[in-house]
């Protein structure tokens, strides 16, 4: 999707703000939805619900393909991240019941996040070539459009191959909690992508203060709901968990790199550097490259050395940036292109795998599906503000200096300092845990 952002930016002549629209629309509508989700899951049946989300995101898909303007794109996205939001938690959960040994959970868990990783990287690739297909008009539809026939398959896989689930049942569903969610991150996340287009009128501070006072409802309402004994969306004491808060920090900080990244990479190389899609999207197959090599090798022998690699493997993001920050202005030299995406893909593949497993690790079975879900929406919202505000910083800095190299380097800087949050959780979680960080 991100190195299709330029090729789709100019098709409608859209401004910066609806850039980061498209992606972070669609983010938002996950990442509200997550909990949500999962809960239904829980209540109504996960197979019944994964396949509901996986038909709504297909028509979403094809809807988008066939957008005739840039607010209908947005909209459409955001339909796509509502149908993510109810889909994808079922898919953890699963993992979570029907592997109950720890060790074969964990794999399972870490092959989870290796195919998320492969995914995104792919999807770069294919976007790239998609956005340059000369056989057809508009070629950038075909990234929407692929989804289609792929939803279709994997709808009539799981009518056959997923297992219904046992249903939780619950006294009532929590609507309250779930209104109240969805409108605190929906107050949240909008000023911050459109304040800077705007010039921050006082209505964004004013919607901004709006959403603190609707997520300190939100808190209160799920205590005095669990005070009670009665089902509540969000249940609190899971943020008693160390491991599980850790692993929420982890991945906060990463995804909001990782999205902003993907983000300001592809503008700076297309936009600043008239890089052809296609080839933008071919540095990033180095990257998942090795990022499938470092997955798959820190699954085997990641228990070997414990949370220390994954301390290494956030080095070599920093080493990533450092590399760009040196070399990635006028013209830059082919071996830093492939040396900054080998260090980022082994980082990555070596990090993402964990974050879930840490997250998880003192989780009881029966609340894999609310904690999922939680951890999917921290993992969504922290990628929408990644693209919110390191995106605004890179947006704000190439107008007011008329230049994308210096655009890039604030958005650089910015995305050291999250590694380095990384970083320090994870020391945090080596010093605390029982198992001094064992994985």
């Amino acid at each position: 999707m991100n190195v299709s952002l330029p090729t789709i930016q100019g098709y409608f002549q859209a401004s910066d703000a609806a850039v980061q629209g498209i992606i972070a629309s669609y983010l938002v509508g996950y990442s509200v939805f997550l909990v949500t989700g999962s809960r239904a899951g829980d209540h109504f049946g996960r197979k019944k619900i994964f396949m509901g989300g996986l038909f709504v995101f297909t028509l979403a898909s094809a809807l988008c393909g066939y957008a005739g303007s840039i607010e209908q794109l947005i909209i459409f996205r955001f339909l796509q991240g509502i149908a993510a939001g109810f889909a994808v938690p079922q898919t953890v959960t699963l993992i979570q019941l029907n592997f109950k040994h720890g060790e074969y959970r964990s794999k399972a868990l870490g092959y989870y996040g290796i195919t998320l990783g492969i995914a995104s990287v792919l999807g770069q690739f294919l976007g790239g070539y998609f956005v340059t297909a000369h056989w057809m008009n508009e070629p950038w539809r075909l990234i929407f459009l692929i989804n289609v026939p792929i939803g279709v398959i994997a709808v009539t896989m799981a009518t056959f191959f997923i297992p219904e689930s046992k249903i939780v049942k619950k006294a009532n569903f929590d609507m309250g909690g779930v209104l109240l969610l969805t409108a605190g991150l929906s107050a949240l996340i909008y000023p911050i992508i459109q304040g800077r287009e705007l010039g921050w009128p006082a209505w964004t501070f004013a919607l901004l203060a709006f959403a603190f006072i609707l997520l300190f409802a939100f808190i209160r309402y799920q205590y005095h709901r669990a005070k009670k004994n009665k089902s509540a969306l969000m249940p609190l004491h899971l943020f008693k968990i160390k491991s599980f808060n850790l692993g929420l920090g982890m991945v906060f900080f990463y995804f909001a790199l990782f999205s902003a990244f993907l983000l300001t990479c592809a503008l700076f190389l297309q936009t600043g550097h008239h890089v052809d899609p296609l080839t933008s999207a071919s540095y990033f197959i180095i990257l998942g490259f090795a990022f499938m090599f470092s997955s798959h090798w820190s699954i085997k022998n990641g228990s070997k050395f414990g949370t220390g690699l994954l301390q290494v493997a956030c080095l070599l993001l920093i080493v990533s940036f450092a590399i760009q920050l040196i070399w990635f202005k006028n013209a830059i030299p082919f071996i830093a292109i492939v040396v900054t995406f080998l260090c980022y893909g082994l980082g990555a593949g070596m990090l993402v795998p964990s974050f879930l497993k840490i997250a998880l690790k003192d989780v009881p079975h029966d609340q894999a599906g609310i904690a999922s879900g939680v951890y999917s929406t921290v993992q969504q919202f922290s990628s929408a503000l990644g693209v919110s505000m390191i995106g605004g910083v890179f947006f704000y800095v190439e107008h007011k200096k008329g230049n994308f190299d210096a655009g890039y380097h604030a958005a650089l800087y910015c995305l050291t300092g999250y590694a380095l949050a990384v970083l320090l959780l994870l020391y945090l979680f080596k010093k605390t845990d029982d198992n001094k960080g064992a994985l």
